[in-house]
Order: C-alpha cells, then sequence, then structure tokens
C-alpha cells in the first residue's frame, strides 16, 4: 500500500534546515501540502524539550489527519537510546517500566539518522554505507556535514532519489539500519 499523505497536516519538530527540508521534501512527495515547522530547534536537547508539548498537541487533535514528524540526530547515541530519551521525556513511569509511550495508531514518527541527516545523504548520493559503519581514528562515527553542507546541496534531489530510485523496491540490505527503522515508523501512517 502507497503513502498517501494528501489532506493531512504535518508538523514537524527537528534540529535544523536539513532535516526540516528533507522530512518536508519527502512528505510533498507522498503528497503533503500543509507542513508547518513546530520550532527552531538548533540542537538535540531543544527537540526533547518540545517532544512532551508537541505530542500532548497531537493527541488533543489526534481525531483530524494529522502527522507529528521528529527528527533528531543520532550523534554518538544508537537509535534506541534516542528513543528511549523520547519515552524518558514523553512518560516518565513507562520509562522506568521500558513500554513505549506511544500507542501503535499513533501518527507520530520519530526519525533518528547515524550520526546526522547528512549521512543519509551519503548513502542516498553513493549508496554505501560508510556513513554509519565507519570510525574515523578517533573512534567516533565519521560525520558527513562538511560534505554537505546547507548551501551547497539539493535536499528536494535527496528526497526524490530515496523515493523513486531506493524506496521503490524496498530499502536495499545494504541500507543504513537508521534509514531502516525511518521506513518502519513510516508504517505507522498506513494504520
Amino acid at each position: 500500500m502507497a503513502i498517501n499523505l494528501n489532506g493531512y497536516r504535518i508538523t514537524v519538530l527537528c534540529e535544523d534546515k536539513n532535516q526540516y527540508d528533507f522530512i518536508s521534501s519527502y512528505a510533498k512527495l507522498l503528497g503533503a501540502t500543509k507542513i508547518n515547522r513546530l520550532t527552531q530547534a538548533h540542537n538535540n536537547g531543544t527537540v526533547l524539550k518540545h517532544y512532551p508539548d508537541a505530542a500532548k498537541s497531537y493527541r488533543k487533535y489526534a481525531t483530524q489527519n494529522i502527522i507529528l514528524v521528529v527528527m533528531i540526530d543520532a550523534d554518538e547515541k544508537t537509535i534506541q537510546e534516542r528513543l528511549r530519551e523520547f519515552d524518558e521525556k514523553l512518560y516518565i513511569e513507562k520509562y522506568k517500566l521500558n513500554q513505549n509511550t506511544r500507542l501503535g495508531n499513533e501518527k507520530i514518527l520519530i526519525f533518528v539518522p547515524i550520526r546526522n541527516i547528512e549521512s543519509w545523504f551519503y548513502y542516498i548520493d553513493t549508496k554505501n554505507t560508510d556513513g554509519e559503519t565507519l570510525k574515523g581514528s578517533d573512534g567516533k562515527l565519521i560525520s558527513y556535514k562538511n560534505k554537505y553542507p546547507n548551501k551547497d546541496i539539493d535536499v528536494n534531489l535527496f528526497a526524490k532519489r530515496l523515493k523513486n530510485e531506493i524506496c521503490i523496491n524496498g530499502l536495499p540490505k545494504n541500507a543504513p539500519s537508521s534509514l531502516r527503522h525511518a521506513c518502519n515508523e513510516l508504517d505507522r501512517l498506513k494504520n
């Protein structure tokens, strides 16, 4: 089943311009016309801080055609560690019991690119997963932020390539696990 976002109002909570531009470009390719950015976050701490209020607002209007999309860089953490941080911020008691704080039918999507969104750009651009697995001499994951600076990239092109060349037949086996997780999050829209 293809995802059609026509008629949905999408609210985006994310860290930076590249993330917002990528999310909105991809959503438009899926038919969305009403996309707004919740706040100018600038870092993962601000995204985590605003998440509980964003989720509360989503739940208040959940009977309407709305979607909350949240994106945060994993930086040096794993996807699971970041998801647990969202659980902790949203509902501390469920977090302590290791329970999921989002219901299966909620259209709250959380995307966590490993290191940063530019690792996805690197994969889309090269079909190579080095952006997720390669570590530098300091033992840290390589960052592709300098390779894909805001002013020099066409985020629309990356969104189109992902949708039309990569996702059309399902993600290839060598796709980054963080991109695979994002596709699983998109399955929440099929309910």
